[in-house]
């Protein structure tokens, strides 16, 4: 259509013109030493624009051979794209095999983009196949040197996610020669600290996780608990009072005022005996923020005088009357005081607000001490069923295994911290 109305113009036009030059065609002269040529002015537009066509056919003629080759390209990059957007299909819907026999045959050209020979990878680890994994980042090294570093990041990132530990530790230390200080080089080695649970090390990445953004100030204070918290039980296994004592005082102040860590650093000085240490401790924690987990502690530590401990308890059930773990300390403590109708008034008032294994044991055992054969027994019985049956009741407040695991594997925005 485009070409019928240009040429119905130009025949237009080169009508008009004619018509126009009709009276007086006009008259040209073209010397040249002894030559010369003569032309109506008509004539010699018709033959300018003659010439003009013809060498606009001799140009496209020229360029036949290249119009061909940017023809076959783009037929090539239709078909690789084809076939990268069936694999990525095939990848998401969970059919690695399916995905890795396209990007197998889309590697093999030189024209491959680099996410094809990353996918064929992370479709090759999927299948369990490391070799193969292995086989297509080197062949991504080989064909894109320049993007080495992200290559070995991705390669990493599969071997974390087949728990190869190893490998992953010796790929992130050849990464971290060509980007130091990368938030995804971090990351990942933060996942490769936690797997391997080194906890030294991770207690030294901790300022650069929080420099580099790379969690966020909610993710990166649980992380420093958790690697904080396996430091404090690791300085009481020697049984050495003041080694664990000076190790609390240097970690950082926001660290100490963790509720679930400082029960773990309580719970360690009751198991090494520092009894009036922990209760002072505890005290002042307790007179600062109610918990659960520091009250349970209480009712294990064992003062000098008994009494007192007692009597601090009870000013607490004044706050709290209803509160089931305060009742089971307050139970246990008049056990050790030998004030049996008070252990059993605290204990049956803790089980009727939650129901709880420990204190079914507790009040079996003092019923049995009483001569109340079958009430010990009903009591036992009920124990052992919440303790057989997961889910039948809530379980006591959790101490050293309160806190959780940060989930590493999760990009989350990021902030700094102090």
């Amino acid at each position: 259509m485009k070409w019928l109305l240009i040429g119905l113009v130009a025949l237009i036009v080169s009508v008009s013109v004619a018509l126009k030059a009709l009276p007086d065609p006009g008259y040209v002269l073209f010397g040249y030493g002894n030559y010369s040529v003569e032309s109506s002015l008509l004539v010699f537009a018709v033959v300018l624009v003659l010439a003009y066509i013809g060498v606009r056919i001799l140009v496209r003629f020229w360029q036949v051979p290249a119009r061909i080759d940017e023809w076959a390209q783009r037929r090539r990059d239709r078909r690789l794209q084809r076939w990268y957007d069936d694999a990525t299909r095939a990848l998401v819907e969970g059919r690695p095999e399916r995905a890795e026999r396209r990007l197998a045959r889309l590697v093999r050209s030189s024209e491959a983009p680099l996410q094809a020979y990353l996918a064929a990878a992370q479709a090759a680890s999927q299948r369990g196949d490391d070799r193969r994994r292995d086989r297509y980042l080197q062949l991504a090294i080989q064909r894109q040197p320049n993007a080495e570093a992200g290559i070995l990041l991705q390669q990493a990132e599969l071997q974390l996610a087949s728990a190869q530990s190893d490998q992953a530790q010796t790929t992130l230390a050849r990464a971290q020669k060509l980007l130091p200080q990368n938030a995804r080089l971090l990351r990942l080695q933060m996942q490769l600290y936690l797997q391997q649970r080194d906890w030294h090390r991770l207690r030294e990445l901790l300022p650069d996780l929080r420099r580099g953004r790379v969690i966020d100030q909610t993710a990166w204070h649980k992380l420093a608990v958790q690697v904080y918290r396996e430091e404090v039980m690791a300085l009481s296994t020697s049984a050495d009072l003041e080694g664990l004592s000076s190790g609390w005082k240097r970690l950082p102040s926001p660290i100490q005022t963790d509720q679930g860590l400082l029960a773990v650093y309580i719970e360690q000085m009751i198991r090494l005996g520092a009894h009036e240490q922990a209760g002072k401790l505890l005290r002042q924690q307790l007179k600062r923020l109610w918990d659960q987990r520091l009250v349970y502690l209480f009712g294990e530590i064992r003062e000098s005088d008994s009494a007192a401990q007692q009597n601090q308890a009870e000013s607490w059930l004044k706050a709290h009357p209803e509160d089931p773990v305060l009742l089971l300390s307050l139970g246990k403590l008049s056990l050790r005081n030998q004030l049996w109708g008070q252990a059993r008034h605290y204990l049956e008032a803790s089980v009727r607000h939650q129901p709880l294994a420990e204190t079914y044991r507790a009040l079996a055992g003092l019923l049995e001490q009483l001569e109340e054969p079958d009430a010990a027994a009903e009591c036992y019985r009920k124990g052992l069923a919440l303790s057989s049956e997961p889910g039948a009741a809530p379980s006591l407040p959790a101490i050293a295994a309160d806190l959780p695991d940060v989930d590493a594997a999760r990009p989350e925005p990021l902030s700094r911290s102090a």
